[in-house]
């Protein structure tokens, strides 16, 4: 009869996109405990563009101004777009005194956070914002389909823990039991990776955006076993 076993493996189940990390099986506990992570890779088909309207100038009242001139040619473009407004969020302005050289002057600041699928006209927008001043913004890919992604993500990590457990069962002669307890975790790899290296077919010369990208969503989920 065993006493007590420690089992500690790491793996990379290349197949499934998941990987195993610190399982234990505790006989006087009459438990096995397995962490399992699952990656899934979806279609980038969003940009999250986030933009800071700044300006300085020597009054609050100058600096407000030149701000209000700034906002007016952000929101003209999200219209000419037709960025739908619930994919458009921001802050309030903010406006702050500060010292440069000795010399008192004001300063603006409000975040703005823009999702669209239109990657074609990402790279218009920021020429359009630098053009009229603005210094301060960036992008970053996204999917509409994160959430099917870390469903697909979840059901694969729970098949290979529970894979995993009865390997372990069998290997130290226990029975497997049911599940007592469950944990569960899901997050977004922020780095895209290319799906393929095919370009579109576009007119022009060819750029970075024409190639597909994909983004990586993984699920965690720590399961532990019952064993008789």
């Amino acid at each position: 009869m065993l006493s007590r076993i420690f089992v500690s493996l790491t793996l990379l189940i290349t197949l499934f996109g998941c990987a195993s990390h610190a399982q234990n099986l505790t006989n006087n506990g009459k438990t096995i405990s397995i962490n399992m992570t699952s990656n899934e890779l979806v279609e980038a088909d969003l940009i999250v563009f986030n933009i800071n309207i700044n300006a300085e100038g020597n009054s609050p009242q100058e600096a407000y101004r030149i701000h209000k001139q700034r906002e007016e040619v952000l929101a003209g473009l999200l219209s000419k777009f037709d960025i739908e407004e619930k994919e458009i969020q921001f802050q309030p302005i903010r406006i702050n005194k500060m010292y440069r050289d000795k010399n008192k002057t004001s300063q603006t600041s409000q975040s703005v956070t823009v999702t669209f699928s239109g990657f074609d006209i990402y790279e218009t927008i920021q020429v359009t914002l630098i053009e009229n001043g603005f210094d301060s913004f960036n992008g970053k890919f996204t999917s509409s389909m994160l959430e099917e992604g870390k469903e697909r993500a979840l059901a694969k990590a729970i098949d290979a823990a529970k894979e995993k457990a009865q390997t372990i069962a069998d290997a130290s002669g226990v029975k497997l039991g049911t599940i007592t307890q469950i944990n569960y975790s899901d997050y977004q790899i922020g780095t895209p990776r290319f799906a393929d290296m095919e370009t579109k077919m576009m007119s022009g010369a060819p750029d970075m955006m024409d190639f597909s990208q994909m983004v990586s969503v993984s699920a965690n989920i720590s399961i532990v076993y019952s064993i008789d």
